[in-house]
C-alpha cells in the first residue's frame, strides 16, 4: 500500500512537471534564424516582440515598399511611365523593361512588389522625381517622417549600395504605413496574377515571391529581399479576426519559418488591456481669477495595448495648455498624452473638458 502511494505521488508530480513545461514553452518566445527581428501589432504600432530591432542593416528589396509609397504620393496610377536607357540596365532581378517601352505607374508597382522587378522599381523612380537619387532622397526624408529614423535609401531597388540601410523596427513602420495604401495592400496580398510586358503579346503570368501568401493563415503581404549583404529578408503580414500583425526579419535562415513563427506566436500569445480609459478624468486644471475654479480632462478615446503575461513599460507624457482662455468648450481640447511602450511611440490623445465652462463677471472684470 504504501508503495502504491508513493508511486501514485511521483505519477503526480511527474505529471505537474510536465505541465508546467508545456505552460513555459507555449509562453516562451519563438525561436527564429534571424538574430533581427520585429513583430508590430498593425493597429496601434506596438512592438510585441523583437530583437537588435534597432541595428542598421541592409534590407535589400524589402526597399521597394517604400518605393511604392513615394510612386504614388508623386504620381497617379494610370500614368504612362516610359522605360529610360538607365532603367533598360539595371542589374537582375529585372522582368526585361526595354528603352523606349511604356507602361502604367500601376503595372510598375505590380511587378515590382510582386515580382521584386529592379527594372520597374528604377522607372518608377525617374518617372516620379526625374532621377533615381533624389527619388531615394525622397524615400529617406519620408521614413524619418514616420519615425524610421535610422533609415537610409540610396536607390529604389534595394541593390547593394555604399550607404544604404534600414532596421527591422523601421522597416516594420513602414510596412505599416504601406499597408494602409488600397491598392499596395491589394498588390502584396495578391499570390499570383497576370502583368502587361509592353514586350510581348500575351500577359505574363507571375507569382508572388512570399510564399507565406500561399500557406499561412491569413497572410496578406509584403515584400521578400535578397542581397549577399543583406541576406534573405522578408516583411509578413497577416490578419486574424480583424487584428493585423507585421513580422519583419533580416538576414535570416528561413525567413518565411521565421516570420510565421513571430506571427503564430502574437495571434497566440497576447491579450488586450485598456491602458486609458475615457470614462476617468486624467488631469485637473484650474481656472484663476476671483471665482476661482477646477475642471477635469478627460480622454478622448480609450487606448489598448497588447500583452502576453508581462506588463511592458508604459510611459504617458502629458501635454497642456495651461494658458486658458475661457470660455472652455464641452469637447474642447486642452493638452494631449503622448503613449510610449517599451521606449517607442504608439499613440497620442487629445485631454478634453466634459463641460462648457463660461467666463465670469468677474473673470473679464480682472482680465480687461
Amino acid at each position: 500500500m504504501k508503495k502504491l502511494i508513493v508511486k501514485c505521488l511521483q505519477v503526480f508530480l511527474l505529471s505537474l512537471v510536465y505541465c508546467w513545461i508545456f505552460i513555459f514553452a507555449a509562453q516562451a518566445a519563438p525561436w527564429t534564424s534571424s538574430q533581427y527581428y520585429c513583430l508590430m501589432e498593425g493597429d496601434t504600432g506596438q512592438v510585441l516582440l523583437s530583437k537588435n530591432q534597432d541595428q542598421m542593416r541592409p534590407v535589400a528589396s524589402t526597399t521597394k515598399i517604400m518605393a511604392a509609397v513615394i510612386a504614388l504620393e508623386y504620381s497617379r496610377l494610370d500614368d504612362h511611365a516610359v522605360v529610360t536607357d538607365n532603367a533598360d540596365h539595371t542589374p537582375e532581378y529585372t522582368i526585361g523593361l526595354r528603352e523606349g517601352q511604356i507602361l502604367t505607374v500601376a503595372e510598375l508597382i505590380k511587378i515590382a512588389l510582386i515580382r521584386s522587378a529592379n527594372d520597374a522599381a528604377v522607372v518608377l523612380a525617374e518617372h516620379a522625381a526625374g532621377d533615381e537619387r533624389f527619388f531615394a532622397h525622397l524615400m529617406s526624408k519620408k521614413a524619418f517622417a514616420l519615425g524610421a529614423v535610422n533609415t537610409h535609401f540610396e536607390n529604389a531597388s534595394g541593390l547593394p549600395s555604399n550607404n544604404g540601410y534600414s532596421t527591422a523596427y523601421d522597416m516594420a513602420l513602414i510596412s505599416r504605413y504601406a499597408l494602409a495604401n488600397d491598392y499596395i495592400a491589394e498588390m502584396v496580398s495578391t499570390a499570383r496574377t497576370t502583368f502587361k510586358h509592353p514586350g510581348y503579346k500575351q500577359p505574363l503570368t507571375i507569382t508572388n515571391t512570399n510564399g507565406l501568401l500561399q500557406g499561412f493563415q491569413g497572410a496578406d503581404g509584403i515584400k521578400t529581399g535578397t542581397t549577399n549583404a543583406a541576406g534573405r529578408c522578408l516583411a509578413a503580414s497577416a490578419t486574424r479576426e480583424g487584428r493585423q500583425l507585421i513580422a519583419i526579419v533580416l538576414r535570416s535562415g528561413n525567413r518565411q519559418g521565421d516570420c510565421a513563427r513571430l506571427l503564430e506566436y502574437g495571434f497566440s500569445n497576447y491579450t488586450k488591456m485598456k491602458i486609458i480609459d475615457e470614462k476617468i478624468p486624467f488631469k485637473t486644471l484650474t481656472v484663476s481669477g476671483k471665482n476661482r475654479r477646477n475642471f477635469d480632462l478627460y480622454p478622448a478615446r480609450p487606448i489598448y495595448i497588447w500583452y502576453d503575461g508581462e506588463h511592458p513599460n508604459i510611459e504617458k507624457k502629458v501635454i497642456l495648455n495651461y494658458e486658458i482662455k475661457l470660455p472652455v468648450k464641452k469637447g474642447e481640447s486642452l493638452g494631449c498624452i503622448r503613449i510610449y511602450v517599451d521606449g517607442k511611440f504608439i499613440d497620442s490623445i487629445d485631454l478634453i473638458s466634459h463641460q462648457t465652462i463660461k467666463e465670469s463677471f468677474w473673470h473679464r472684470l480682472l482680465n480687461e
